[in-house]
């Protein structure tokens, strides 16, 4: 019976490891598929605007309750449905009828400049990634090896009171906070990767287009400064 709980202990202490491994390493972020090649149509954005609503409860009023005697006993609160709203503003990016990456719009329009920070924003997406998976492996390992030499080094005094190196735990402890870490670290530079708009600018964006279809002879000079974001139907 006294080899059997050790293995107990160790079976149910890894199970946090695991969930910090998962965490760690299912998000493996990736560049997005860019290079798209120029093919002299006119570069587009289409903004839209959505609204959304939604219900809350909204105090409107009170009740007092008195005894007998007239005496102020209590009081409640009376509340009432209201629907409130907010507006959430899309933009996406296309060559012709075509949707492309920002990258590959900002790179057509000859904004070279801000191409390159797109890509410097995910690239560095991507190390932010490999480096908390790294971390949260490590915070595993060593949350697993506290756990093991932990159970296989403990004692017991007189008492029957169990105990164990200090150490063991430390380490155990470390681990939890290093792979906690680690995912999240993991967990933000996939997000960077996966932003749909690194720099989330739509008048920038419609500037680009602007300048770009001037060039290739898709708008008149004279409408420079009142050209607007293109709304487009999507296909």
């Amino acid at each position: 019976m006294s080899q059997i709980e050790p293995r107990r202990r160790i079976g149910w202490s890894a199970a946090p490891v695991v969930m910090v491994l998962a965490m760690g390493s299912w998000g493996c972020a990736s560049l997005p598929k860019t290079g798209i090649e120029t093919t002299g149509e006119p570069l587009n954005v289409e903004v839209r605007t959505e609204t959304h609503t939604y219900v809350t409860q909204a105090k409107v009023g009170e009740v007092q309750h008195r005894d007998s005697s007239g005496r102020l006993v209590g009081t409640s609160s009376l509340y009432e449905n209201q629907v409130g709203s907010y507006d959430v503003t899309r933009w996406q990016v296309f060559q012709g009828e075509e949707p492309i990456d920002d990258q590959d719009f900002f790179s057509i329009a000859g904004d070279t400049r801000t191409a390159n920070e797109i890509a410097d924003y995910r690239a560095t997406g991507v190390s932010m990634n490999r480096v908390g998976i790294g971390l949260a492996i490590a915070g595993g390992a060593a949350m697993l090896a506290g756990i093991i030499l932990g159970s296989s080094l403990s004692t017991k005094d007189e008492y029957g009171t169990e105990s164990r190196p200090t150490w063991t735990t430390a380490a155990a402890t470390g681990g939890v906070i290093l792979g906690l870490v680690g995912g999240g670290v993991a967990w933000a530079g996939y997000a960077r990767t996966k932003r749909e708009h690194p720099i989330d600018d739509p008048q920038k964006a419609a500037n680009a287009a602007r300048r770009y279809n001037k060039q290739i002879g898709e708008m008149p000079e004279a409408d420079e400064e009142e050209a607007r974001p293109r709304r487009k139907r999507r296909r």
